[in-house]
Parts: structure tokens; sequence; C-alpha cells
């Protein structure tokens, strides 16, 4: 199965975004946006292996096959401008394919980081051994399990092997430095995420010879839901310049 799909087409927009989830995240959460920044951004979700339409498939263990597989998908399947988004262990990604797209002649538009200090900054969290005690340690920190998951144990059984493939993913990324990317970054956060400041945010500007902007929405790690609005419209102001998109009033 490809890496990723349209999440609702669009083929009179003006731009694609590729949207890049959480660890243990999936693509679907990305649906939503599809009506936020219609219609002239068609909205895209990648899809690592070993989940969704992918379950059959055995988890990405290594980055550099990985961000082949997604950039060649890009190069293939999407056509006319790129920006890319991604959150977490999505913004390194995110980042990952928006150097490759650059090194193949096609470099994406704009790069949307959330959630996820610099590349240079190892992860910040050790891994347990036993699922249980690998969810109360994520709980913890990012405050992001939800309680219908930990009260289900057929639910956990089933992700904690998913969660667990993409920390240690997470774990395993090691920063290679380079050039810098030519498309301007935003980098967006929680105000009251303990995993990422205000000034890691900020050290994302050293990633890009264009523009750079940060912002912060009240909320933790995952901000994104109950932030929802203002960070579509965020996005819509990030993207908009380049490409003259003019505000639904919707």
């Amino acid at each position: 199965m490809t890496a990723l799909a349209c999440l609702g087409e669009n083929p009179a927009a003006a731009l694609r975004l590729i949207c890049f989830p959480h660890s243990g995240g999936q693509p679907g959460m990305f649906r939503r946006w599809v009506a936020g920044l219609a219609p002239d951004v068609e909205v895209w979700g990648a899809t690592l292996p070993g989940r969704a339409a992918r379950v059959s498939e055995p988890f990405a263990r290594q980055w550099s096959p990985l961000v082949a597989e997604i950039t060649d998908a890009v190069l293939d399947q999407v056509p006319g401008p790129v920006a890319l988004f991604g959150h977490s262990l999505g913004a390194l990604l995110a980042f990952e394919v928006g150097r490759a797209l650059t090194l193949a002649g096609r470099a994406p538009e704009h790069l949307v980081v959330s959630a996820r200090a610099t590349p240079a900054t190892p992860y910040p969290l050790t891994l347990p051994d036993g699922d249980e005690e690998l969810i109360d340690a994520v709980d913890r920190v990012y405050q992001g399990i939800p309680a219908a998951l930990r009260d289900s144990p057929e639910l956990l059984r089933l992700f904690a092997p998913v969660l667990r493939a993409d920390l240690e993913l997470a774990v395993s990324y090691v920063f290679r430095p380079g050039p810098p990317l030519s498309c301007p970054i935003t980098a967006l956060g929680g105000t009251d995420d303990p995993t990422v400041s205000e000034a890691e945010l900020s050290a994302w500007r050293r990633h890009t010879s264009g523009a750079f902007a940060s912002a912060r929405f009240p909320g933790g790690h995952f901000y994104l839901d109950a932030a929802e609005r203002p960070v579509l419209d965020t996005l819509w102001r990030c993207l908009a310049p380049r490409h003259a998109l003019t505000r639904s009033s919707s």
C-alpha cells in the first residue's frame, strides 16, 4: 500500500499539504482539516507501515528507507506545489522529507513543524520494556493516552506495538548537519507542553535560509484538537502569501 493518501480530493487546489502524525497516530487525525483549508489547499496524509491500510507491513525501523519511500511517493503521486506539516515525530519526518525533496529538485513551499524541538535535540523519554510501563510513561510526559484506550486491554494490546515502534524510531533518529532548507519554516507548539519550550520552537529558525515564524496555542503536547480553528487560521496565513489564496468565510 502507498505511504500517502489524499484525505479529500480537490483538483483545483493551488497547494497540497502533506501531514505527518505523531507517534502512534493515524493520518485520519487530519481529515477534519480538509474542509477547514478548502477550497485552495488539498490535504494529504502519510501512513507509516504497520497500521491502518498498511497493517500487514513490518514497522519502519530505519529512517533512510522510510524517508526515501515517502519522498518517492510525493514525487510520483502528488501534483503541483507541496507544503509539509508534521506533529511531534511527524515533525522530524516532515523535515527529513523536506530535505530529500529539496535534493530531488522539488523543494517544498513551506515546512510547518509542531510540538517538537529542533532535530538536533535528543528524544526526551527513555522507553521502558513493558507495554503497560510504556503507556504510563508516555501518558505521564505527553498526557495523550485517551481514557477509553487505557481502560481497554484489547485496544492497548493492539496499540502498544505501534506506539513502541514509532517511539523507537524517534529515539533512533540522528541529526546529520547539512544546508538549511530554502523554504520558510513555521514552528507551532502548546503553551503547556513540557517537552518543547518557546525557545526550543524558536531554534528551528536555524534550519531555514528563508522566512521563519513561531506560534504557541493554549494546551499541552496535543493542543491541535482544542486549538483547531486558530491552528488552521495560522496555516492559512503561512500558505496564502505565495499562492494568493482566498480565505473562505466558512
